[in-house]
């Protein structure tokens, strides 16, 4: 009989959605992973590693409303709109983020948001402003420009699960540091965005 593996699991893909994020970072949901007393530290830990993520479905609570309505009143600056997809060149900023949940929300005299069906499909995040460093972009072996720029790390790791949930590797699998100039809002490497960079650690 063959045996064959899924990679990733649906439950592990869906892990990694935005939604699933923004779902983890709801007051109390750590928890439940870490219930132990002994874990408090580290949840706080992680938590503070979190930017703002706000839910835009039937699912908003207040203070979803109320990163929506700071958006939607002079603080779209402060805040990305990202669709359940990665990739890079489907995210709203500035103006057009602002133009975006207008055109999908309405405000009673109260200045009460009601959200409209098509948000559901994104999340609010809190944006994040990186140091900046000068840098030298290159693309394909040729300089693609210079100036001050922004980076960002993702680590990544391999995992393996048996159905019923039992860990057989769980290790750090590597890095991957992307470097965009810091007037670029998008950030992907494959969508043309950011150029791939090695860290230098001093």
């Amino acid at each position: 009989a063959r045996s064959s593996a899924k990679a990733p699991s649906l439950g592990y893909h869906l892990a990694g959605t935005k939604k699933v994020q923004q779902e983890l970072a709801r007051p109390g949901v750590l928890e439940r992973f870490f219930p132990s007393a002994d874990e408090a530290d580290a949840v706080s830990n992680m938590r503070s590693a979190f930017a703002g993520l706000y839910s835009l479905g039937e699912d908003a609570t207040t203070e979803d409303l109320a990163a929506v309505h700071e958006a939607l009143n002079g603080g779209e600056g402060s805040y990305v709109l990202k669709p359940q997809r990665e990739g890079g060149g489907y995210n709203f900023y500035g103006d057009n983020l602002a133009s975006k949940l207008k055109e999908n929300t309405s405000q009673d005299a109260d200045g009460k948001v009601k959200l409209g069906e098509q948000l559901g499909e994104y999340i609010l995040m809190q944006r994040l402003f990186p140091p900046q460093q000068r840098a030298v972009l290159l693309r394909n072996g040729k300089v693609e420009g210079s100036g001050e720029s922004v980076s960002e790390l993702g680590c990544y790791g391999t995992l393996v699960v048996s159905p019923e949930g039992d860990v057989a590797h769980n290790e750090y699998a590597g890095f991957l540091l992307r470097t965009k100039f810091s007037n670029v809002d998008e950030g992907g490497v494959a969508s043309g965005f950011a150029t791939l960079s090695s860290p230098f650690l001093c």
